[in-house]
């Protein structure tokens, strides 16, 4: 048996919202295949999601206001790809979702985090300070052959 499933299989004992359910990580489908986390701004969606959920709950456009005022406007979801991620979320069990009656207008469906989603959420804080090490590392390397190079061309 390889590293991958013997990771695998203890993903899945006791994990998840059913016994035998694979944890998922945050770079990882539904399926336990490597999704594209590092794709620009929008990699950022689900974690500052997460972050929003695991102070309150919330409808879908509330939300969307919500991760922008958390990160100072620095992620910005698309209102679409942001329900598209809740369902996800809510498919593997990471969020739940309810309607409830509006006051003066139609039904809202409320968002909240479960366990598993605050499990997800403490995994990607561990994955996003490995890559805040990572490109501070890149950052100091780049510097430091930026400024070599201006000496050089200095002589």
């Amino acid at each position: 048996m390889g590293a991958a499933e013997d990771r695998s299989a203890a993903d899945t004992q006791g994990t998840g919202p059913a016994q035998g359910h694979r944890r998922r990580r945050c770079c990882e489908s539904g399926d336990g295949t490597r999704r594209g986390v590092g794709a620009g701004r929008g990699a950022f969606v689900e974690p500052a999601l997460l972050a929003v959920l695991a102070r309150s709950e919330g409808y879908g456009y509330d939300l969307v206001r919500a991760i922008e005022e958390a990160t100072g406007g620095e992620v910005v979801p698309d209102t679409g790809g942001l329900y598209r991620l809740l369902r996800r979320l809510e498919e593997d069990g990471f969020v739940t979702s309810q309607w409830q009656e509006g006051g003066s207008g139609p039904q809202r469906r409320s968002y909240c985090i479960t366990d598993d989603g605050r499990a997800l959420l403490e995994h990607w804080i561990g994955h996003l300070e490995e890559r805040r090490h990572a490109l501070d590392v890149l950052i100091g390397a780049a510097r430091s052959a930026s400024q070599g190079t201006r000496e050089t061309d200095a002589t």
